[in-house]
């Protein structure tokens, strides 16, 4: 019997091809201008999977026309698809750089089953294109001119002693932002233990999107760039979307544990994903807490599953530290006694909402702040309101309710303040990471879950991987309060599944593996082999 692709579906990125027939020693390829093996489902033998921002050496599934087949001890098999099936709802459109650009992907079954990706500019208005023309062409010149300062400074400045990175005495550290001038709590925590490791790194921490910087300023960090032996980051870096960095090993260090919401190449097609060719690309690794989530981060990235190492949070060695732990309790109960035992705690910490950190805020309007105070003092609970760092306006507490509910969204670290709290009550932050820790109860706040999931989108079931209760009204969540409904069981499951390791050597572990080279035989991406 020919095998047969009975259905196709879509999942964000990811195609389904679900193919009856293929014998039991086959594997399923795409073929055409490039060639590439389709992942199998764990859950599913019939259904195989295409990644289209990364089928699997770290770049698009390249334009062209392409047919499925298997391979195996008989050779090549054609795959068929059923003539029954509609191709062209299946048809789609991933549109990029501000929306001017857009990947497609087409199907016919005329009389072979085909699949056509293509690259193509959208159709502008006059002057829409104009402005468009105008923008890119200062852009580009201002690019080019900077790629130009990096590579004189790369030829003259980067070390040229040593061909082995791994055995340079005092290799050159940097550390780098262009999301924010202060260290995250990742890379402030990296950046302690490379200290205290003897490592001396320098620092380049910007906040491009908000701000203008000098030429003065990037030719100094164009040098610090091309100095540099390894680079570690903390959140995209718009730098590496335009400039190839070279003689480096680049590492992300990415302070989303283990959330649900896409970002990246996960929600490639929205507003503000990337393009087919971003600095996501040259990462030589990511760094992720379990070896069963890496793959959210690395299609996040759009680099292979095995290019992600499972070492832990950076942040998680402090954080872990029984003597820090009890420093900061002791500190913040001396600062906020109203805080104090025995009232309970409840943390409310969502994210923000809106495109990007220019445009981020919270709908205040979803908080019923009389019927939440009710609920404190019925339970002597204080809330503490913890919003997200790119949301400027202030929680709009009434003055009659501050005994009982305080505003710590300027306090620095969110993670001193998950110590004392007893509920969490978030919504698609990764702040339940840590939390999780805590073996304490969390709820979900997910008002908004049709409107997000549309906007901005999964990267897994969000209902079914929540660490405890979903509540989408306001009113639910009150009744969860009062009848202490929190679905804790769910936490233990979380537990076990992103973390590999529950200790204070996350640090350690990226020091080793990364500069020193000492991965893991078992860890070492197979395309390093």
């Amino acid at each position: 019997m020919n095998c047969k692709i009975r259905r196709i579906k879509w999942d964000r990125i990811w195609i389904s091809f679900f193919i009856e027939n293929v014998p039991e020693n086959h594997d399923v390829y795409i073929s055409g201008p490039v060639f590439y093996k389709l992942k199998k489902s764990e859950n599913n033998p019939t259904e195989y999977l295409l990644n289209i921002t990364n089928p699997g050496k770290c770049k698009m599934l390249s334009p062209g026309i392409y047919k499925l087949v298997t391979i195996g001890n008989e050779g090549f098999l054609p795959i068929e698809a059923d003539k029954s099936l509609d191709l062209k709802v299946l048809n789609r459109q991933f549109r990029y750089f501000h929306r001017e650009r857009a990947y497609r992907v087409q199907f016919a079954n005329k009389t072979e089953f085909k699949i056509k990706t293509s690259d193509v500019k959208l159709p502008m208005s006059p002057l829409k294109r104009l402005t468009s023309i105008i923008r890119t062409s200062r852009h580009n010149l201002a690019k080019s001119i900077l790629r130009t300062i990096y590579n004189l400074e790369f030829s003259v400045l980067h070390r040229k002693d040593s061909t082995d990175i791994y055995n340079i005495s005092n290799p050159r550290i940097l550390l780098m932002s262009d999301q924010s001038e202060e260290m995250g709590s990742n890379m402030a925590a990296f950046k302690n233990a490379l200290i205290k490791n003897g490592y001396t790194p320098d620092e380049a921490l910007r906040a491009i999107t908000t701000k203008h910087y000098s030429i003065l300023h990037w030719i100094k960090t164009l040098a610090k760039i091309a100095r540099a032996d390894f680079i570690f980051l903390d959140d995209h870096s718009q730098t590496t979307d335009w400039l190839t960095f070279k003689g480096v090993i680049l590492t992300q260090l990415w302070h989303a544990g283990a959330g649900f919401k896409s970002t990246g190449y996960s929600r490639f097609g929205m507003p503000a994903s990337p393009a087919p060719k971003s600095g996501h690309r040259q990462y030589t690794y990511g760094i992720a807490g379990s070896r069963k989530i890496r793959h959210f981060f690395s299609e996040v990235w759009g680099i292979n599953d095995d290019m992600v190492l499972p070492a832990g949070m950076p942040r998680l060695d402090e954080f872990l530290d029984e003597e820090y732990k009890q420093n900061k309790i002791k500190e913040i109960y001396d600062k906020y006694p109203e805080l104090c035992k025995p009232r309970k705690v409840i943390l409310f910490a969502p994210t923000y909402r809106g495109e990007n950190k220019r445009h981020a805020y919270y709908p205040y309007d979803n908080l019923d702040f009389d019927s939440l105070y009710e609920v404190c003092k019925k339970k002597d609970y204080c809330v503490i309101f913890k919003m997200h760092p790119f949301v400027a306006e202030k929680t709009p507490i009434p003055e009659s309710f501050r005994d009982r509910m305080l505003d710590m969204s300027d306090y620095p670290n969110i993670n001193d303040l998950l110590y004392i709290t007893d509920l969490l009550i978030t919504d698609y932050s990764s702040n339940i990471y840590e939390f999780s820790l805590m073996h304490k109860p969390m709820l979900f706040y997910a008002f908004d879950i049709d409107e997000y999931s549309k906007e901005r989108g999964f990267h897994r079931d969000y209902r079914k991987n929540t660490p405890g209760k979903v509540v989408e009204t306001f009113d639910d969540m009150i009744s969860a309060i009062e009848k202490g409904d929190f679905e804790y069981e769910k936490v233990e499951e979380y537990l076990e599944n992103n973390f590999e390791y529950i200790d204070s050597n996350s640090c350690h572990r990226i020091i080793d593996w990364v500069i020193r080279g000492n991965i893991p035989e078992e860890l070492i991406p197979k395309s390093f082999n």
